[in-house]
């Protein structure tokens, strides 16, 4: 096992700072984002780090993403190429690939105290100033509009309509897919070592899950806070004072969202529930045109992202693709492509889990779980995320905690059996 080097923390240390870092990549004008940039940094730094060193351990969980990253750009320069600059192209080409190798150089180092502490203040600070600009943009959301919303206009949406972002507006899928990570992960951290409800971070974490007006975050806002319950679930006890510390929690969110304007009626009829009955939504519809284009497509997939007749009979339905991750994935990439992905991330899933049942810490795993989640309405498969990346970063650590007091445990025993003897 390496100590991390110094190498390593810096990139970690830039990426918990991905916030401030977007903003000011936005500013710049500089293209895509700076998850965009990170791709290829990752990509080159992991081809040095593979180079310089004699021994490295890939972990088990990784081999069906590494028959994936092969798979995907073979598939997909067979088929049809969309129109992309040369460097977007490479950038799909090699994401596989940084996914690789970040979780590559994440589990194959320790990391000390020092960091996670540094870490865990930032993930605070993080949480904090975002529900302050959410709340901030319900009275002025003109605020941050040049990052969130870039030369859209929002007049004429109603406060339940707009999809705030708060601090990410530079890259919007990072509310959801590093900001609830992040969250899951402190609620974790915080509970692992003071045994009690972290009722500030809940709250906050709710308060701005649910000014998103995004279902799939507000969903898996609900998702992370179950890890409380698993946490006790063999303490009755414990379990009845966190059920009725969550009503508590969903009242006080209630009427704070009341107290600063919302009527949660008209948030139910026009945002949360617009379409009247799940028939009527486009996740629901989506199964129709996969049944129709999975058959054609079964076995290798059709190679694009969305092709022209997918979007012709998706627009049909008031859509804009098949738009549940899972089954655009089948029809894209066919069987072979989703099996190495979906074995992937059970693989994944399922090693998290071990870390959570040998550690009783289920920050990561519930990270984690809130992505599986959100490809049921999202179609994004990348997990190159920040608040992801962050999810692995305290699993390695409180799985090496734990070998070590194992470690410790049995030098201990050893010791005790030779003094008897």
């Amino acid at each position: 096992m390496l100590r991390a080097k110094k190498e390593i923390y810096s990139i970690l240390y830039l990426m918990i700072l991905f916030p401030v870092l977007g903003f000011l990549y936005f500013m710049l004008d500089l293209p895509k984002t700076i998850s965009f940039l990170f791709v290829f940094i990752i990509f080159i730094y992991g081809l040095f780090y593979i180079l310089s060193l004699q021994r490295i351990r890939v972990p088990k969980f990784l081999f069906p993403l590494l028959f994936y990253m092969i798979y995907i750009p073979i598939r997909t320069h067979i088929g049809d190429l969309p129109e992309r600059h040369v460097l977007t192209q490479l950038y799909y080409d090699i994401i596989n690939i940084s996914i690789f190798f970040i979780i590559m150089i994440i589990y194959n180092t320790k990391f000390d105290d020092k960091f996670i502490r540094n870490i865990i203040k930032i993930l605070k600070i993080t949480i904090i100033i975002a529900v302050v600009i959410s709340v901030a943009q319900v009275f002025n959301p003109d605020l941050f509009k040049s990052i969130v919303y870039r030369s859209e206009d929002i007049g004429g949406y109603s406060i339940y309509q707009i999809r705030r972002t708060s601090i990410f507006g530079y890259t919007p899928l990072d509310m959801g897919l590093s900001y609830i990570p992040l969250l899951s992960i402190a609620i974790g951290v915080i509970y692992f070592y003071k045994k009690k409800i972290p009722v500030l971070f809940l709250i906050l974490g709710g308060i701005s899950a649910l000014l998103t007006n995004t279902r799939f975050i507000i969903i898996a806002y609900f998702i992370l806070c179950l890890q409380l319950f698993v946490v006790n679930r063999k303490k009755i006890k414990n379990i009845f004072k966190y059920t009725l510390t969550s009503m508590f929690l969903i009242l006080l969110i209630m009427y704070i969202f009341s107290y600063i304007g919302y009527d949660f009626t008209d948030w139910y009829n026009v945002r949360l529930f617009a379409e009247g009955s799940i028939e009527e939504t486009t996740r629901y519809k989506a199964i129709e045109n996969f049944l129709k284009f999975y058959p054609r497509y079964w076995l290798f997939g059709n190679g694009e992202f969305s092709s022209a007749e997918i979007k012709t009979a998706s627009r049909a339905i008031g859509s804009s693709q098949i738009h549940v991750g899972y089954l655009a994935h089948l029809v894209s990439y066919g069987f072979i492509g989703s099996f190495f992905l979906y074995c992937f991330w059970f693989s994944l899933a399922k090693k998290l889990y071990k870390t959570a049942k040998q550690t009783n810490y289920w920050g990561s795993f519930f990270a984690f779980l809130t992505f599986l989640w959100a490809q049921a309405t999202l179609v994004h498969y990348s997990i190159f995320f920040y608040g992801l990346i962050f999810a692995f970063v305290f699993d390695k650590y409180f799985q090496d905690k734990h070998n070590q007091r194992m470690l410790y445990m049995e030098k201990n025993n050893r010791a005790n059996s030779s003094k008897k003897k």
